[in-house]
């Protein structure tokens, strides 16, 4: 695969990754100052996660052979960074959560998008090393964002670091003028692919991205709650989102160039099993460290996010990848809808150290699942 395909999306997914991971440990704590319970702050972020979903639903419906991707991202871009300028000059609760379902819903688009041209552009062969590249974006993002995004908030509140993000969006539009488009043409399959095999496979591929984004919603979320309720600062809070950056700004290459030689599936058993051992860990953590070990961990969540995609495209027709990537990353998202609401309520009922050992049960779910692509797999 020619790398200059991967510029304009690396960009684009960069900048959505670092404003994403930046402001979701701070985004409860802004609604529990503006008098929030810890069930309305997990609410706030569920509708912030069905906005994302929708926004990865809805590029999959568009036509099979849309082909101007590249401008739409930038158009996303350019109206992410009006609507995060005004999110600095709202006053009430309800405005600022109009505002970030808005934002959310064009990083949805974008990410889809970025991933679209990227698959389309890749090879079958290094499909695994193409998606881990753009997986990396994850983990820059994240120490990116966990550094800057906590420390602007400590030093200029929210209303001045959403005005700085605001400029900082508009690496989204340049993205979408780097991206290339790739023709999208009917072709032959890479081998045969039975069609009910192909919706058996991608059943348990997504039900074990619902149960693995469960997980995502209650280690977000429930890190958060306990570090402020333990008392650390915002820039502590958001340098645990760093750490996990660190971690996971290699891995996704590494483990995508992997998985094009021993299999995708293996791969994300492996990450399922190691971020069901984070929330083990998040539920008895008490001092920084201990946070900081559990973000390493946690931190392979982010793994079948970028690989997951390269696995349905080895999957789906061509034509048909820009619906089966869209499809998987809102799985993604989607569990997150109903994980941060509910644990929103659980740990304003129950604390934070029963549901996070409960949520370590999801990935252990969805691992169920991935065990059973690979029996119907071998039946096929």
């Amino acid at each position: 695969m020619n790398r200059k395909y991967l510029v304009g999306p690396f960009t684009s997914t960069f900048a959505c990754w670092t404003y994403g991971n930046g402001v979701l440990p701070l985004l409860p704590l802004y609604a529990i100052e503006r008098g929030a319970t810890q069930t309305t702050s997990g609410l706030f972020l569920a509708f912030a996660f069905l906005c994302l979903a929708l926004g990865t639903f809805a590029a999959g419906l568009l036509p099979k052979h849309f082909a101007h991707r590249r401008n739409l991202i930038a158009a996303c871009g350019l109206l992410v960074s009006i609507l995060t300028w005004l999110m600095s000059r709202t006053t009430t609760l309800l405005a600022f959560a109009g505002a970030t379902g808005a934002v959310w819903f064009l990083c949805g688009l974008v990410f889809a998008q970025a991933a679209t041209l990227t698959g389309l552009a890749a090879e079958a062969k290094d499909r695994g090393v193409a998606f881990g590249i753009l997986g990396m974006t994850n983990g820059l993002g994240s120490l990116v964002g966990g550094i800057g995004v906590g420390y602007l908030a400590d030093q200029l509140g929210f209303k001045g670091l959403f005005g700085s993000i605001a400029v900082f969006c508009m690496l989204i539009v340049v993205g979408g003028q780097l991206s290339i488009e790739s023709p999208v043409k009917k072709g032959p399959r890479e081998g045969p692919r039975p069609a009910h095999a192909i919706v058996g496979v991608l059943f348990f591929l997504l039900a074990a991205q619902v149960f693995l984004s469960l997980t995502n919603a209650a280690g977000s979320l429930g890190r958060s709650l306990a570090m402020n309720q333990y008392g650390f600062s915002k820039l502590t809070i958001n340098l645990t989102a760093s750490i996990g950056g660190l971690v996971s700004l290699f891995f996704p290459l590494l483990l995508g160039w992997l998985s094009d030689r021993i299999g995708r599936r293996w791969i994300m058993i492996g990450t399922y099993l190691l971020t069901a051992a984070s929330l083990v860990l998040l539920a008895f953590s008490r001092f920084s460290w201990h946070f900081y070990v559990f973000a390493g961990l946690f931190a392979f969540l982010a793994i079948p996010f970028s690989i997951g995609p390269a696995y349905v495209m080895d999957l789906v027709p061509r034509e048909s990848a820009a619906r089966g990537v869209s499809l998987i990353q809102a799985m993604f998202w989607t569990g997150n809808i109903g994980g941060m609401a509910a644990g929103g309520f659980a740990f304003d009922k129950l604390g934070t150290f029963a549901p996070l050992l409960f949520s370590s049960l999801f990935p252990i779910a969805g691992i169920i699942f991935l065990l059973l692509i690979r029996e119907r797999a071998a039946e096929n």
